[in-house]
């Protein structure tokens, strides 16, 4: 019998460097516009950014470029070559989308930065977040306790899913359907209402709007309000925090 090489097996478990698991990816901002390379229009881009609810639109945007952009600053000097700036919005008369920091100028975008602009997105700042916070003080008692808790742990993961868009169901539905929501709401009850597409000729919508509060499997009282588009599941959805009031959760 020949001889047999027996090499011992060597292995390196890094005991110094312990093992991390892989970070998860963060929920896509739903306030995250991407646009595709190549020639845009002013108007396609403005449009593109107009799909951005107004309560957010207006603030701080993060505009990212597949390329190093240098853009006007002020008057005298532009900034530092880089694929991602922070600038306000905005369109002028004949419009053109410009871009500022300050409350007096601004400067239009020429056919390169544009070219160059692949994804517009709002930046979020303290004020939002303390604003997302306080939407706390709006929940119903009782009502969406794990999102209530979740908002107000960590309101800026809240800002990033969802944003900060409030509105008020006051007058897209009958007075006698909010009145049944109040006593919905108060008893925790189930209650659902289709308003089609409007229930006043002097207020339609053009969408089908829709309510429903219930009381789910876990135990949590939960309520919706969705506006949808006539004839097709398509349209924006929102979590009616009290019966009045509902927040942005998304738009299909």
């Amino acid at each position: 019998m020949g001889s047999v090489d027996l090499n011992p097996i060597l292995y390196d478990f890094d005991l110094e460097n312990t093992y991390q698991p892989p970070t998860p990816d963060l929920p896509a901002n739903p306030n995250l516009v991407t646009l595709p390379k190549g020639p845009k229009s002013h108007s396609s881009v403005v449009a593109a950014w107009e799909s951005i609810p107004s309560e957010i639109r207006h603030g701080k945007m993060r505009l990212c470029f597949d390329t190093q952009i240098s853009l006007q600053n002020n008057r005298r000097h532009k900034t530092a070559e880089k694929p991602v700036h922070e600038f306000r919005l905005f369109v002028t008369k004949s419009g053109m989308l410009c871009h500022t920091n300050t409350a007096r100028t601004g400067f239009p975008f020429d056919a390169e930065d544009l070219y160059h602009l692949v994804s517009i997105e709002p930046v979020p700042d303290k004020d939002m977040v303390e604003k997302v916070r306080n939407l706390a003080n709006r929940f119903y008692p009782g009502v969406w306790e794990d999102l209530k808790a979740k908002l107000l742990a960590t309101p800026n993961e809240y800002l990033q899913n969802y944003g900060y868009t409030v509105t008020s169901i006051t007058g897209k539905f009958p007075d006698y359907v909010i009145a049944n929501i109040k006593t919905a709401f108060a008893e925790k009850s189930n209650y659902s209402y289709d308003a089609g597409g409007g229930w006043n000729s002097t207020k339609k919508t053009g969408r089908d709007l829709k309510v429903e509060c219930k009381l789910c499997d876990d135990t949590i009282y939960r309520a919706w309000f969705s506006s949808e588009y006539p004839g097709c599941a398509n349209g924006d959805y929102w979590l009616l925090v009290n019966p009045t009031t509902a927040i942005f959760k998304e738009r299909d």
